[in-house]
């Protein structure tokens, strides 16, 4: 794990501290939170008091049907009256799902216009023709 140093004053901010903070939000996204399992060395934790910490790292977890998968994360936390408050946090398998749900809706819209310019190109070719 990467420690982080408050430039500021000089110290040490309470990694354990931030870090329970992430893995309750990160678990609170899981299928299966109670097996979710965090390899310490692959966290990194960038920031300082005032601007704030970016955390990403990954997690280990069972998905729906009980396999062990690694999910990459990233949170944003701030310091408020001396503890850690998560901003934002996401999970690799949420944004995965918002990057099908996208995908799909341009997919469909492509399919539409597609569709459409077929049926004007046959429209002007038959009249060109004289169909």
């Amino acid at each position: 794990m990467r420690i982080v140093l408050d430039t500021e004053k000089g110290r040490t901010q309470g990694n354990e501290e931030i870090l329970k903070a992430v893995k309750t939000a990160i678990c609170a996204q899981l299928k299966s939170p109670a097996s979710a399992q965090f390899p310490v060395d692959m966290i990194t934790i960038v920031g300082d008091e005032t601007r704030g910490y970016h955390i990403t790292g990954y997690v280990d977890s069972q998905n729906g049907y009980g396999a062990m998968i690694r999910n990459d994360f990233a949170a944003d936390i701030t310091i408020e009256n001396g503890r850690p408050i998560v901003k934002s946090c996401s999970v690799a398998a949420n944004a995965n799902k918002a990057r099908a749900k996208a995908f799909g809706v341009n997919y469909i819209a492509l399919l539409i216009i597609v569709g459409v310019v077929g049926v004007l190109l046959y429209f002007l070719i038959s009249m060109m023709v004289g169909l």
